[in-house]
């Protein structure tokens, strides 16, 4: 008797194994197909249509222009070298010149926005303040002069900066990349000197001594000049905004 009861609690046990061995199969395929459910889930939900991006989905960074573009370029915009990184111009956005200026002659071209750009970053000096000085001294015209020497986009004197331009192994301002290499640096000096942007402009549009003797020694704290660039670059901050 007790050999027959042995036997039946040995069946029985493999019964209880055998059952317990398939539902524990069951478990698993029942796990396996909820993981594969839910990778397909979320795999759809990562991968949106093609149809379904944002209409403002951020734009590729800028790079520079190919030398072959550049070299298309009238003269003298043609003579630049291509030794910036497109990390060098993050932030920097192109800027149409108005109609007005470029009916009479405004030019600015894609490569020399970038130069200027990256100028004004290594000097600390506004990009904005930079393009509202070229508006109003030249109004763009990289040609442009008068009848007192000053040249150029940002209507530089040689005769007052020749230590600059040594310094900056500049030898031509009608070029305007040199230009705008010079204006900037003077830029950067005036911003170390004086505490405000119209003491800046000022002090631009006179020069030092010429600033104390007309404006600021008789008490003015700024001039048409300064307004009318501060104004320009309200205007251009707003254009790259696109709110014109």
């Amino acid at each position: 008797m007790r050999g027959r009861t042995s036997q039946i609690r040995r069946i029985l046990r493999r019964k209880r194994i055998k059952r317990a061995i398939k539902a524990y199969g069951n478990y698993i395929a029942a796990g396996l197909l909820a993981v594969v459910v839910i990778v397909f889930t979320v795999g759809a939900a990562v991968k949106p249509a093609a149809n379904s991006l944002p209409e403002n989905t951020k734009e590729p960074e800028p790079t520079p222009p190919t030398t072959e573009a550049v070299q298309q370029e009238p003269y003298p915009f043609n003579l630049m070298s291509l030794d910036w990184s497109g990390e060098e111009l993050e932030g920097w956005t192109r800027y149409e010149v108005p109609e007005d200026y470029a009916d009479n002659g405004g030019y600015l071209p894609e490569c020399m926005q970038q130069y200027t750009y990256i100028i004004c970053k290594q000097y600390g000096v506004e990009y904005t303040l930079v393009l509202a000085i070229i508006e109003i001294e030249s109004g763009y015209r990289w040609d442009a002069s008068c009848k007192e020497g000053s040249t150029g986009y940002m209507q530089v004197l040689p005769k007052w900066h020749k230590e600059r331009m040594h310094r900056l192994n500049v030898d031509n301002v009608e070029n305007p990349y040199f230009n705008v290499l010079v204006g900037v640096d003077y830029l950067a000096e005036l911003q170390e000197r004086f505490d405000t942007e119209a003491e800046v402009l000022t002090a631009y549009n006179y020069g030092v001594a010429g600033a104390y003797e007309h404006v600021w020694n008789k008490g003015l704290t700024e001039t048409e000049y300064s307004r009318e660039v501060q104004q320009a670059k309200e205007r251009i901050e707003r254009r790259m905004r696109g709110e014109w």
